[in-house]
């Protein structure tokens, strides 16, 4: 048995909660579909969560899914255990409703994260094939892999179990993770908002001076619609927020939009928003920095296990 760690998107010292940029987080999309293999449907992303995580369908293992690299499987998230897979009920005496991505994506990190099964030092993920003298780099294990993933019987990967590390030996240890995630998906979706809202101010700047680098494009009108499309997607704060962006975005999309007089238009417009949006996050931001860091949430996972 061999510990090993390999990397997921994030550089050494980042975080598994707060994306600190929108656009790295935009390409980190990008980047794991390339890395796992699997399609938009089945990938997962949240505004309070750095790293796109793979979507679990009805609670059920990904063994399976299409496309999934068999390299991927080194990863402890492709192996979530039941109780992390399953999204909790949610009952607040009026009603009873299924976990948020959002909150099902928090309590992922926070268990994983207080389980240290996540190094933030390195930014290292525990590779789990290695655990059980897999490599992932072989070719002849990824065949191995391959025909597992599609059905054929295979006794150690079918042994592999992260629940040990990942479910609470007792009852009263059980909701740390969970009660963390529903206490402050809200804050950390704010403060996540915050950030965004420092990169489109930025971005925006880029753009109106002409380099449209940031956005992957040499044509305005792109750029402009792309950094729309962004903001639609982080700024989900308040319905009229959304119903403007909405508009921009309708505007960008119209037949024969210029790209020049989108980027006098448009770019203002949004730069105002997300002007206004850091004055309302800023302090959420601060709070959630100064009270929540790593060492604290590293202890609180460690003294429930």
């Amino acid at each position: 048995m061999h510990t090993r760690r390999a990397r997921y998107l994030l550089q050494p010292g980042e975080p598994l909660t707060l994306p600190e940029r929108t656009v790295p987080q935009v390409v980190r999309l990008g980047l794991a579909r390339t890395v796992l293999g699997l399609d938009d449907a089945r990938i997962l992303t949240s505004p309070a969560v750095a790293i796109p995580l793979p979507r679990y369908l009805d609670g059920l293992p990904l063994r399976g899914a299409a496309g999934t690299r068999p390299d991927a499987l080194r990863f402890p998230f492709m192996w979530l255990p039941a109780p992390l897979r399953e999204r909790f009920e949610i009952d607040t005496g009026e009603t009873i409703s299924l976990e948020s991505d959002d909150a099902w994506a928090l309590r992922v990190v926070f268990e994983m994260w207080g389980s240290r099964l996540y190094d933030i030092e390195t930014a290292g993920w525990l590779d789990v094939l290695a655990l059980y003298d897999l490599d992932a780099d072989d070719t002849a294990t990824q065949q191995r892999i391959q025909a597992w993933w599609d059905g054929a019987d295979d006794e150690t990967l079918d042994a592999i179990d992260l629940s040990g590390a990942l479910v609470p030996e007792t009852d009263e240890d059980s909701d740390w993770a969970s009660i963390a995630s529903l206490a402050l998906v809200d804050s950390f979706d704010k403060a996540s908002m915050a950030l965004s809202a420092v990169d489109t101010v930025a971005l925006c700047e880029l753009v109106t001076d002409g380099d449209l680098t940031p956005l992957g494009t040499s044509d305005p009108a792109r750029a402009v619609s792309s950094l729309v499309r962004i903001a639609r997607t982080r700024f989900t704060s308040s319905a009229e927020v959304s119903q403007l962006l909405n508009h921009l975005q309708a505007r960008c999309d119209s037949p024969g939009a210029d790209g020049p007089r989108l980027v006098d238009e448009i770019i203002p417009q949004l730069s105002e928003i997300a002007q206004g949006l850091w004055t309302a996050y800023e302090p959420v931001l601060v709070e959630v920095i100064s009270s929540f860091t790593g060492d604290n949430l590293a202890g609180a996972g460690a003294e429930s296990r």
